[in-house]
């Protein structure tokens, strides 16, 4: 080897790999094969809970064993159809359904609070029986209203009335008022923080200014202090989750078993369905604290894949928020994300004994028919603007023209997407000019007497002037007769 190769620095493996994920992530479907892999790993993380916390929940509701697991499976099989139908759609169905889906959900959040309707557990009503399905409205709810809210702000941006404050707050925070009203008749602060997760969600993909993004946090902080404030239990929550053992048998239970559970995981774990807690130990195990099951039974390295797929899908989600050329497109992604991964935080740090305990359930993975149903639809919907980002379009289009598309494409009946167009911004009418004044009449004039028309006078032929003729002269003598001749000649 020659002494310049011998020089020439070998790239390294960190630079190499950087290089990898670099052109992985320039490519025009990586957006949708990330939160694919990201909503994929999580559902797979629901169903296995599902399948361990079945003996125990059964216990817990005092029915059959395989109930759990037969429930899960049952929603499962109605949320692929709704994935399905929901990854094939395009941005401007979603529109077009912003406006009765929040009409329904408001309805339906009326419904709840009507007795004979509404099915009250655990003092709180909250649900709708339909036949053998008990449905939540206020998880459709926040589908609903992050659809309206981005299509509302979509046509004031596209109008450009969004540069004064009065504008984007009108109306959007009375919708989010009313709707969180209804909510905490039911009565549920978690739902309700959820509602205001979307709300911030919204503002931030905005770009609104930082002094009135403050203003709203501020806002919402003081607004869910008022409401933990005004029930004592939650006040008790509120004052305890900072030391809870000194409440271990009372307001810190939960949070305190949580930790237990977590603790005795171990790295490893102590195998899937092996674990203790969940057998009426860790109260509602297989919803609100689930992820306390998964670090029993999966150790320190299930939850931190957990947490690496909420990670994969919040960066994704900005990703397709960044990417598209939609505005409402960005605003539902950017909302949807937001409140998502929001709702894992808080979920988490209350398991952990770093946030109040909310009762906010786990996305993707928590048991809950309804809740998992609206997962299923969000995720298919961010599916959908991963296939509408504008290289994705493209590459799409070129693989339909030359009749080169995947299997899996054909299979699923994915229909080509198309390029985003920005509607044309209708131009004001000129105002028409004002009509000249009429020119008044002019007066009539005066009729003439009527005088008999006289006749043409006959050209008179003109008359050749008079030949003057000299007088004959008398006759005489022939001398005489030459001397007027002799006299002619000289005149």
């Amino acid at each position: 080897m020659s002494a310049a190769a011998e020089s020439t620095p070998k790239p390294s493996r960190r630079r190499s790999g950087a290089g990898a994920v670099s052109r992985y992530l320039d490519r025009p479907y990586a957006s949708a094969q990330l939160i694919l892999l990201a909503g994929g790993g999580l559902l797979g993380f629901g169903v296995l809970m599902a399948a361990s916390t079945t003996i125990s929940a059964s216990n817990d509701q005092g029915s059959t064993i395989w109930t759990q697991i037969v429930r899960e499976i049952e929603f499962v099989i109605v949320g692929v159809p709704i994935f399905w139908f929901a990854m094939r759609a395009a941005p401007r169905r979603f529109r077009t359904l912003a406006y009765p889906a929040m009409f329904i959900a408001l309805v339906s959040l009326a419904a709840v609070l009507v007795p004979g309707i509404g099915v009250g557990v655990y003092g709180a009503r909250r649900w709708i029986d339909i036949g053998p399905l008990q449905l939540q409205p206020s998880e459709f709810a926040k589908l609903a209203i992050l659809l309206w809210a981005a299509d509302l702000l979509a046509r004031k941006q596209h109008l450009k009335t969004l540069t004064r404050a009065r504008h984007v707050f009108i109306p959007l925070l009375p919708v989010f008022v009313l709707v969180c009203g209804m909510v905490m008749l039911e009565p549920d602060l978690g739902t309700t923080m959820c509602f205001l997760l979307i709300l911030l969600g919204l503002l931030w993909t905005l770009g609104l200014p930082m002094r009135y993004f403050a203003g709203v946090l501020l806002s919402v902080g003081g607004a869910v202090t008022m409401l933990a404030v005004a029930e004592p239990y939650r006040l008790k929550r509120l004052l305890t989750f900072v030391h809870p053992f000194q409440e271990h048998r009372g307001a810190g239970y939960q949070t305190v078993e949580g930790l237990y559970a977590l603790a005795s995981g171990g790295v490893f774990g102590v195998g899937l369905g092996n674990g203790t807690s969940k057998y009426e130990w860790v109260p509602n195990a297989n919803t609100d604290y689930v992820f306390s099951v998964i670090g029993e039974e999966l150790g320190l390295l299930g939850c931190v894949a957990v947490l690496a797929l909420f990670a994969l899908f919040a960066y994704t989600g900005m990703r397709i928020t960044r990417r598209n050329a939609d505005p409402f497109v960005r605003l539902a992604a950017g909302g949807a994300t937001v409140w998502i991964c929001g709702q894992a935080v808080i979920n988490v740090g209350y398991v952990t004994a770093l946030l109040p305990v909310t009762g906010i359930p786990l996305p993707f993975i928590s048991a809950g028919g309804t809740s998992l149903l609206a997962t299923f639809l969000v995720f298919g919907m961010l599916v959908s603007f991963a296939r509408h980002e504008p290289a994705a379009v493209a590459a799409a289009q070129r693989a339909a023209a030359s009749g080169t598309r995947s299997r899996i494409e054909r299979w699923l009946r994915v229909p080509v997407p198309k390029a985003y167009a920005a509607p044309k911004r209708r131009s004001k009418p000129k105002p028409k000019p004002a009509p000249r004044p009429k020119p008044r009449p002019a007066p009539a004039k005066r009729a003439q007497p009527t005088t008999r028309a006289q006749p043409a006078k006959r050209a008179q032929p003109q008359r050749a002037a008079p030949v003057r003729r000299l007088p004959a002269a008398p006759r005489s003598s022939g001398t005489a007769y030459r001397s007027t001749g002799t006299q002619r000649r000289r005149a």
